[in-house]
């Protein structure tokens, strides 16, 4: 089944594809600070290799009924097992995740000190 994440206005609605088109699935939430408005399409996302993978970006939505958490790395989308995580983990919040042979290690990145500065 094909899943998108919208969010508009402050907001973010989860929709599901159907023969009809895309439909609203449960309620409209608040966005979480740091997920800018857009379509995200989370249909695309790749799972994470969880043998030496190392994935660094911004959380955006954590399935607690599908078990998945989706990462948006630069273009593309990720999704680690819930499971893995010691507690579930913030929407909004640019990380880095790294596996060694299943075992997931978490790091919080500041996103303002990561952007470079030139000199002119």
């Amino acid at each position: 089944m094909k899943q998108r994440l919208i969010v508009m206005n402050g907001h973010r609605a989860l929709q599901n594809l159907n023969e009809n088109g895309w439909k609203t699935t449960g309620l409209i939430k608040p966005i979480e600070e740091g997920i800018k408005a857009g379509i995200y399409n989370l249909f695309i996302s790749k799972a994470a290799d969880t043998e030496k993978g190392v994935y660094e970006g911004l959380l955006l939505f954590v399935d607690k009924e599908k078990g998945v958490v989706y990462q948006q790395v630069n273009q593309d989308y990720v999704t680690h097992k819930l499971e893995l995580f010691e507690k579930p983990p913030l929407a909004g919040k640019t990380v880095s995740i790294q596996y060694d042979n299943e075992k997931l290690n978490l790091k919080k990145i500041d996103p303002i000190s990561k952007k470079r500065t030139y000199k002119l």
